[in-house]
């Protein structure tokens, strides 16, 4: 009798201690990193005219950079990762990447003026925004304009 109350006693310890570990290394980063996800849609939704018109302020350029070294950061707290974003439905991993590397073309584009890798004068930089929040929205499933 005794046995079975310790054996009893010792499982839910074990349970308690293994649900707590996945919700603190897993559960929480996937909340977080959702949170970065959906606060990189408010932004973009929010500056949506000054974003797609290349007239940016050193503060939304600013913005842009730290929105994708968030994504990346809360990508990284999550261990096997590519096992738990299949679980959760989350984005993949590569995806994340190529969007944070979208966003930091983003952040470069914003300003007026800024050279297009043409030569052009800022006259593409539209454009190359444009496409590089279409590119966004498809990698990470997240609304970043209005289309």
């Amino acid at each position: 009798m005794q046995d079975s109350l310790v054996l009893t006693i010792f499982a839910g310890v074990a349970v308690f201690v293994v649900s707590q570990f996945f919700m603190k290394f897993v559960l929480d980063p996937a909340v977080a990193l959702k949170e970065a996800l959906g606060e990189m849609s408010h932004f973009f939704l929010l500056n949506q005219a000054k974003i797609t018109n290349a007239h940016g302020s050193d503060d939304l350029q600013e913005g842009v950079k730290r929105l994708s070294a968030q994504l990346l950061a809360k990508k990284e707290a999550i261990p096997c990762y590519t096992v738990f974003s299949w679980l959760l439905g989350l984005p993949k991993e590569t995806a994340l990447i190529e969007a944070a590397k979208e966003l930091n073309q983003i952040s470069y584009h914003l300003m007026q003026n800024t050279p297009d890798p043409r030569g052009n004068s800022g006259l593409g930089s539209p454009i190359v925004i444009n496409r590089s929040m279409r590119r966004i929205q498809d990698q990470t499933g997240t609304r970043v304009s209005y289309e």
